[in-house]
């Protein structure tokens, strides 16, 4: 398996997602036999991705990598994958964006999705994807788009169970600098305003929406077919903290504008 982007990582992962063109669903399902013998990165493939796309599945990457570490089937194992996954994505996207043509950062932007891929294979993911499935599906948006929208919201839904995870992620997301210089219980909430500053970025750069507004969804009908889409995603189960529909539906209208 040779990828031509850095997102899925799916060229090390047991998953794969298919729609079901009746219900308009998507479906992950997982097999040892979607695992190939040999994955293959090569930088050059990735050179002349476009930005926007550069950008959105570099967030799918990321949100593999964080999801893999705070899900209710995290593993040290997982563990490893992830934090490395996050630390190589952090500081590769925003400088591709502005050296596209940069070997060494498209590697590791190569590299990191695939480490996000071998963590989420050991450990799964959760509400974030949820709900990008569902939105994708019923709006046709591109999946890494989706991840972008919604992982900021669902990490600040899944507090505090999951802020001894926040805390070490801030140190792959922004160096030990700024990780020892921020006092440990205001950790959690530097890791949200990293991602949160990192989607500003993306937006400002490439146009990487951060809400449905953004994205140019306007019917607010939607959100209802969203909301009992995910609420049947089996990424849910993986969640650290449950929801229910109203609490599906607070989440949407979140990232409504």
């Amino acid at each position: 398996m040779v990828p031509t982007t850095a997102g899925t990582g799916s060229e090390v992962t047991l998953v794969a997602v298919i729609r079901d063109e009746q219900s308009g669903r998507k479906v992950p399902f997982t097999s040892p036999f979607l695992l190939p013998q040999l994955a293959v990165l090569d930088p050059r493939l990735t050179q002349g991705l476009p930005l926007p796309i550069t950008a959105a599945t570099a967030m799918d990457a990321m949100t593999h990598a964080i999801e893999a570490f705070i899900g209710n089937g995290k593993n040290p194992v997982s563990d490893a994958l992830a934090l490395m996954a996050v630390e190589k994505i952090a500081n590769a996207l925003p400088e591709v964006l502005e050296q596209p043509q940069n070997k060494g950062l498209r590697l590791q932007l190569a590299e990191g999705s695939t480490l996000a891929g071998m963590a989420f294979s050991n450990s799964m993911v959760g509400l974030v994807h949820a709900l990008g499935h569902s939105l994708g599906a019923r709006c046709h948006l591109p999946h890494g788009l989706c991840m972008n929208l919604f992982l900021p919201v669902v990490l600040d839904y899944n507090r505090p169970q999951i802020d001894d995870e926040l805390a070490r992620l801030l140190l792959p997301l922004v160096g030990a600098e700024r990780f020892a210089a921020t006092p440990a219980p205001l950790r959690p909430q530097a890791t949200l305003d990293a991602i949160n500053g990192l989607r500003d970025v993306l937006w400002e750069a490439v146009r990487l929406p951060r809400t449905l507004a953004e994205a140019g969804v306007t019917d607010r009908s939607v959100l209802t077919d969203i909301r009992d889409l995910a609420i049947n995603d089996g990424a849910l189960l993986y969640n650290r903290k449950d929801a229910d529909r109203k609490q599906l539906m607070a989440l949407l209208e979140q990232v409504w504008e």
